[in-house]
């Protein structure tokens, strides 16, 4: 009798292609024919590839609509963002004194500036149709013999590699988006930063570390207790909101290369006009706020007149709501059966 594994040991299942299998009995009428053609063909004679109709078809994409006119999804995220920024408290400081409240704003727009690319950036991915958005973040565990697996290994070394999501640990981590291609079962776990510009090499390596950590155990994870999702595919995307950086090879990606992320033509420019349209209007409070702290213009009040007008939130591209854990039931059955973790690649190209 087989003894029981230590929760530290990774279940590894490896994919196996099955044939297609036919009834046995007398052979179809149609490999017959293909017999009779291979004996009368002469020996030079080549046999015909049929061209399949995939290859003759051009590849098609879908293409982000102008999110502007009557598109107002993005009008209605920046009011949600501008409506934040201006009720945001301020602590008074003694050193910064009248400047406080600008100091405060500052923070504030940094912070909301994040946010708002993180649901921009869902709003357009829920665009294409062969993806899914998890709309509610999730707090993945960081099973400790996955994160001692990241470390000591490479990451080919662990394709197949998939670690149990029950195992107790108090450490997660929580991911800005998780973005599913339903059409070749893969999750893209994303971490999105307004910018990348005070952060260090190691402090990325560090990050990098725990999101594949996360990714050997997001298959069992979302199986187990996201409506039993089955995924044979993680790559993990770190994403300069601020478009300074970019190396593939370790998982970081610019903003204006989202198109290539997500196979969706038109999605960097949509979250440029986002980020460019949220700055006009950021920049015009900070100077209001910066005139009233030199005493040269009364600070506005916190109720800002260009939210009086808000349009009314449309119903958008509709985002799933990740709902409660589920005690899924814990059958014998291997509901994944290879699960290949790594950086993201072009989503149009073949690797």
């Amino acid at each position: 009798m087989t003894s029981r594994h230590d929760q530290r040991t990774a279940t590894i299942v490896e994919l196996t292609s099955a044939p297609t299998r036919r009834k046995r009995g007398r052979p179809s009428k149609a490999s017959l024919v293909a017999a009779a053609a291979d004996t009368t063909r002469p020996p030079d004679q080549a046999m015909p590839v049929e061209s399949s109709s995939r290859s003759r078809s051009p590849k098609s994409h879908p293409t982000v609509p102008d999110l502007s006119g009557e598109h107002v999804s993005f009008d209605c995220l920046i009011n949600d963002a501008m409506t934040a920024i201006e009720k945001g408290p301020y602590i008074p400081d003694q050193i910064l004194g009248r400047y406080a409240p600008l100091a405060s704003l500052l923070r504030s727009v940094s912070f909301h500036e994040g946010r708002l690319l993180e649901r921009g950036l869902a709003v357009v991915a829920a665009l294409h149709p062969d993806l899914q958005v998890l709309g509610k973040p999730l707090k993945l565990p960081l099973v400790e013999a996955a994160v001692q697996a990241i470390s000591t290994n490479s990451w080919d070394v662990l394709e197949g590699v998939c670690f149990d999501c029950d195992i107790g640990t108090e450490r997660t981590y929580k991911p800005d988006l998780i973005i599913l291609n339903r059409k070749t079962r893969k999750a893209l776990v994303i971490d999105l930063k307004r910018s990348l510009a005070a952060y260090s090499d190691s402090t990325l390596a560090d990050l990098t570390s725990r999101m594949m950590a996360t990714g050997l155990i997001l298959p069992d994870f979302l199986y187990k207790r996201h409506k039993r999702l089955s995924i044979t595919d993680v790559d993990i995307a770190v994403i300069d909101g601020a478009s300074r950086k970019s190396n593939h090879d370790q998982g970081i990606w610019k903003l204006t290369e989202v198109d290539e992320l997500l196979d969706l033509p038109g999605a960097a420019a949509a979250m440029e006009r986002l980020r460019s349209t949220f700055g006009e209007r950021a920049r015009a409070l900070i100077e209001s706020q910066a005139l009233g702290a030199l005493g040269l213009q009364k600070p506005p009040r916190t109720t800002s007149a260009t939210t009086s007008h808000r349009p009314g939130k449309p119903d958008g591209p509709q985002v799933e709501k990740a709902g409660r854990a589920e005690d899924g039931r814990r059958g014998s059955e291997a509901p994944i059966a290879r699960i290949v973790v790594g950086f993201a690649r072009s989503a149009s190209g073949s690797g």
